[in-house]
């Protein structure tokens, strides 16, 4: 039985959950766990023609119907056609309660449903006790599932801080366990899903990661480098900038990654309009992602500094400004991919690593980083990035990230006199013989000017 969820059938259980299984599907609250559960059921049910069954303890029909629809997910249409039913228990006195369990086996065989939701069995527990629970699964739905080849998903509440679920007995009486966790990262949190156990199949990996957009959840896929036996290409791409051209050698290698450091006011978001805007007007298609200015902001620098961008705005080049402290290292990966799979790139600039890398777990965004530095290679991507530093030429900023990246430049002012001097020098560029003396310029009304 699949999910209906791409990258949970293809990678994380190929063969499917085995028919006549009963899943538990623990975890905090806010981990997604209904989400979960709910998008199986309404995949299934779009997608294969079977029928569901929604038992709930924890919301009435009309908040779960609203809460699915804002995630795209319309189960009054499902129920319109005869496969889907929601059975709401939330208000139901718990001395009526056994009573209510037989009429909903009844309701269950009568219907003949392929899946079966009970959000959640935590609430069962509380109200009938561990026994009377251990007794229903076993003998009274679990007959019924496995009779009819039924699939029927658990969802239990896993306490804050604890490693057992429940009340401790909810994994030993189920066929398979799936954990979600819920992780605060200073100011964003971290899914993660954890396949405990699946009777019967091979997991490939124990925990993968996840988000939760306006779709449901989305897995992060984790793009694959592939090495190449032959050399790679030894195709220019311009800075936009003749005269940095020249000290690179003759531009940056075409999908290298170059990481502009600098302290703050030295220029960085011009080097990275330089570079947009120059590559867009030889038709490639480019792509502007800011952590820092507004869209508005940018287009009326480049306005100012004469670059002619108003008949490739749109069409060669975008612009894009996302607030750093919203989203999780794995939503901005995702997001990044989606704008990949909308439109591929032959550019791309973000401006700038220091403003995500304020509002994120360094291990986080280091992976983050790892994972766009492989969507860019395998899909030959030519990659600006900025960082705000305050170091000295001699030494090299962010190490963690710096790896990741081909070519370093470095951007710093002195206090020569009476005047503020800027200057820049290459510390890295891989595979390629470049000039490593200092270099002064300035930013001008035309940009930037070396000198």
């Amino acid at each position: 039985m699949k999910t209906g969820i791409t990258f949970f059938d293809e990678y994380i259980l190929k063969e499917g959950f085995p028919e006549g299984f009963q899943i538990l599907i623990a975890g905090e609250p806010g981990s997604g766990k209904t989400i979960f559960a709910s998008q199986i059921m309404y995949n299934v049910l779009s997608q294969l023609k079977e029928k569901g069954i929604y038992v709930s303890f924890a919301e009435t029909k009309n908040d779960f119907y609203d809460a699915m629809r804002r995630l795209n997910m319309d189960f009054t249409k499902l129920e319109e056609k005869g496969v889907f039913k929601f059975i709401d228990l939330v208000t139901v006195e718990p001395s009526a309660l056994e009573e209510e369990i037989n009429l909903i086996m009844q309701e269950i065989i009568s219907f003949k449903p392929k899946y079966v939701v009970i959000d959640t069995i935590t609430t069962l527990l509380q109200l009938l006790g561990r026994e009377k629970v251990r007794i229903f699964l076993h003998t009274t739905l679990g007959r019924f599932v496995k009779a009819v080849g039924a699939v029927a998903f658990l969802i239990a509440e896993k306490p804050y801080g604890q490693d057992v679920i429940g009340y401790g007995v909810e994994e030993f009486i189920t066929d398979g366990v799936i954990v979600l966790h819920c992780q605060k990262l200073n100011e964003v949190l971290r899914r993660t899903m954890e396949i405990k156990k699946i009777r019967g199949r091979k997991i490939k990996r124990a925990q993968y990661e996840f988000t939760i957009t306006e779709n449901g959840i989305v897995f992060l896929e984790i793009p694959d480098l592939i090495m190449h036996s032959e050399e790679g290409t030894n195709e220019r791409v311009t800075t936009g900038i003749d005269k940095l051209d020249e000290i690179l050698g003759g531009g940056v290698f075409k999908d290298s990654i170059t990481l502009i450091a600098g302290m703050s006011g030295t220029g960085k978001t011009t080097f990275g309009l330089h570079f947009a805007v120059a590559n867009a007007l030889q038709g490639k298609k480019v792509i502007y992602l800011s952590f820092e200015e507004q869209v508005g902001n940018l287009l009326r620098a480049a306005r100012n500094y004469n670059m002619p961008i108003d008949n490739i705005l749109g069409k060669n080049l975008e612009f894009y400004s996302w607030i750093p402290e919203a989203q999780t290292p794995v939503d901005f990966f995702m997001r990044i991919k989606k704008l990949f799979e909308k439109s591929p790139p032959d550019i791309f600039v973000i401006d700038s690593l220091t403003s995500i890398r304020r509002h994120m777990d360094p291990v986080e965004l280091l992976k983050m980083i790892r994972y766009l530095q492989l969507l860019f290679k395998s899909n030959k991507v030519t990659t600006y990035m900025t960082l705000n530093i305050e170091t000295e030429f001699d030494s090299v900023p962010y190490t963690d990230a710096s790896t990741l990246t081909d070519n370093i430049i470095i951007l710093k002012y002195k206090t020569v006199g009476n005047s503020v001097k800027l200057f820049l020098t290459v510390i890295k560029e891989r595979a390629s013989k470049h000039s490593r003396d200092i270099y002064e310029y300035e930013i001008t009304p035309k940009g930037i000017v070396i000198k």
